[in-house]
């Protein structure tokens, strides 16, 4: 037993030697150069760039203490930086027994003056992508915590004088910012500043969440505070997540306001129509791939609006679906859809001013200012608002408004498109904008029914006096990258009918030029002279308009008009022509000139005799159903 146990203790003694031996074999091997070039040719394999690592230091035990020092790794071979990381040193402590079960125990994380650069090359990939490093990603994305109970345990986790760069040239984004940690306690803070420019536009971001440990906690929601400034656009996300990674249990509040709505595309990647200046708030949440917005207010410009937005991030491209409710629309508010400025001086934005001014300045109607439809391939959308009163200006009686818009890969279609009009009448059908090429392509196809004629003329001394209802149809279809294009190359017609009424006396005889009938109404009053019949067609030509069967039958007389409409110039040329049913006294026996620019054109008299003299009419009645019927039917 003596013999056994003797030998026994020599062969325990020389496992404890060996094992000692070997111990101090891997602390001389780990502490020098072998293991540093080992860990560089490593890191270099995995990574696809040159790794270099100044120092390596490690204290082994239970919980061991790993320092590295100088670590800097290449960029890929077409981005500008030097490198895309480089730290002045790692400091961590790891317990190497929770390793067996899977799990990432890390008492200490130090990272002193890192610097990351991120960057995109020509064809938009990434410098720290799949493709541009395969086994790094890879194994991230198998590292990828699921949730955040199953978040590596930091203890302490501190950055020092961080930096972060990211560069985007096809963007035109450039950011360089700083980021820095508290010392890791759940009530401690994790911080991030970033600065730069995306597009030329000022972009300034700051985030504030909870430390690292918080992400391992599931007691306590993460918070988070995120402010980002990108021009006169403003974004601000504040609240609590149960799971961060998951973005589960969300209590976020989400406010976005600007100058402008199309402005949020650079930024959000949301191709946004343009708008008057806005604020919006709302709670946003995420359900799977599908982020929502919900409870959301709108003001834009005078209008409010209410209701529910989501992305489906898994369809490609994104899906957005809204639906929408409004109480108030203000129809200027509008405007800028098609390149204008509301009419009202406040609540526009510097640039609506200008173009407002500009038009003004010209005499134009039809603004030419770029909108940059092509960002509708960026993403489909199904989007509805229901617009439960409508204040619009007293030229157009539209009382409420309901649209459908579904947009599919650059391709947007407005159907239905219904607008009730004051009266009971309804201007209905669809429009469409196809943006799948660089010469976008517009069209719309409406037909108005039963429209009071006197709604037209609300806040005049003509609207008592006016009575009647109007059929019409307009069909167009033009192309361009502004209003002002898309109608000067207008082909298609609009015509309308009204079958019988009445107008404004003092309105019938200052066009006919019977001056004797006008200079008694001037005096007495405004009277109701009855309409047998008012039709009229306009048919367009590549932009040019041509006045067909356009005419205004009375009691008195028929009034004829006659001309060209240039949409290309914007110019108007016709004439007024009366023709009178019986005898009339006084008569100029002379067309009425509208001449100029369509937004402002000149009324002048085209004399032919240059006293009135007495004038024997033989006008007949125009034959009203039938005319009506074709001008309003399809060519």
């Amino acid at each position: 037993m003596k013999r056994a146990a003797k030998i026994l203790g020599w062969a325990a003694g020389i496992v404890f030697g060996v094992l000692a031996l070997a111990a101090t074999a891997v602390y001389f091997i780990a502490t020098s150069d072998y293991l540093r070039g080992q860990l560089e040719d490593r890191v270099s394999d995995m990574t696809g760039r040159r790794t270099q690592i100044a120092k390596v230091g490690v204290e082994w035990g239970w919980t061991t203490t790993v320092k590295l020092e100088g670590i800097e790794v290449a960029n890929a071979k077409w981005g500008k930086a030097p490198y895309m990381l480089k730290v002045e040193q790692v400091d961590f402590d790891i317990r190497l027994w929770p390793l067996l079960g899977g799990n990432v125990v890390l008492p200490r994380l130090v990272l002193r003056k890192p610097e990351v650069q991120v960057e995109t090359g020509e064809k938009e990939q990434l410098n720290w992508s799949v493709g541009e490093t395969p086994v790094v990603t890879g194994a991230a994305k198998v590292l990828e915590p699921e949730n955040r109970f199953e978040a590596p345990v930091i203890g302490k986790f501190e950055v020092t004088e961080g930096k972060l760069g990211y560069r985007d040239p096809k963007r035109k984004l450039e950011l360089d910012g700083t980021v820095s940690t508290a010392t890791g306690r759940a009530e401690d803070e994790a911080e991030l500043v970033l600065k730069g420019k995306l597009e030329g536009q000022p972009l300034d971001v700051r985030f504030r969440g909870g430390s690292v440990l918080m992400l391992r906690e599931t007691e306590h929601p993460y918070p988070l505070d995120l402010d980002v400034a990108f021009g006169g656009t403003k974004l601000k996300m504040k609240g609590t997540v149960q799971d961060p990674f998951k973005w589960t249990g969300a209590n976020v509040d989400l406010t976005l306001a600007g100058p402008n709505l199309s402005q949020i595309y650079p930024l959000l990647g949301i191709p946004g129509p343009p708008t008057p200046p806005y604020t919006i708030t709302g709670k946003l949440d995420r359900e799977g791939t599908l982020w929502k917005f919900t409870q959301s207010k709108w003001r834009v410009g005078e209008s409010d609006l209410t209701g529910e937005v989501t992305v489906d991030e898994r369809r490609k491209p994104q899906f957005l679906t809204a639906k929408l409710v409004s109480q108030k629309l203000v129809f200027e508010d509008l405007a800028p859809l098609i390149g204008a400025a509301p009419a009202r001086k406040t609540n526009i934005s510097a640039k609506q001013a200008q173009t407002q001014a500009q038009l003004e300045a010209s005499g134009d109607l039809f603004p030419n200012v770029p909108l940059h439809v092509e960002k509708t391939r960026a993403m489909n959308m199904d989007v509805t608002l229901d617009a439960k009163r409508v204040i619009a200006p007293p030229w157009l009686p539209v009382q409420a408004l309901a649209f459908r818009v579904l947009l599919q890969d650059g391709n947007a279609t407005v159907k239905p498109l219904t607008l009730a009009v004051m009266g009971g009448g309804t201007i209905a059908g669809e429009m469409g904008i196809d943006a799948r090429t660089d010469d976008p392509k517009v069209k719309a196809n409406l037909r108005a029914s039963d429209i009071e004629l006197k709604n037209f003329f609300r806040e005049s001394r003509y609207f008592d006096a006016t009575q009647g209802k109007i059929q019409g149809r307009l069909a167009l279809a033009g192309n361009g990258r502004s209003l002002a294009q898309v109608m000067g190359s207008a082909n298609g017609y609009l015509a309308f009918a009204l079958g019988g009424g009445s107008v404004s006396s003092l309105m019938v005889s200052l066009a006919g030029l019977q001056i004797f009938d006008a200079l008694v109404l001037y005096v007495t009053g405004d009277n109701r002279i009855p309409i047998k019949c008012a039709v009229g067609r306009l048919n367009f030509q590549q932009g040019s308009v041509a006045f067909d069967r356009t005419l205004l039958d009375t009691q008195k007389s028929v009034l004829h008009v006659k001309g060209q409409l240039s949409l290309k110039s914007q110019a108007l040329s016709a004439e007024v022509d009366a023709d009178p049913k019986s005898f009339d006294l006084l008569d100029l026996h002379g067309a009425v000139m509208i001449q100029g620019k369509l937004r402002s054109p000149q009324v002048s008299l085209g004399r032919v005799i240059p006293i009135p003299t007495p004038v024997f009419g033989n006008a007949k009645d125009v034959p009203c159903a039938g005319l009506t019927q074709q001008l309003l039917s399809a060519p």
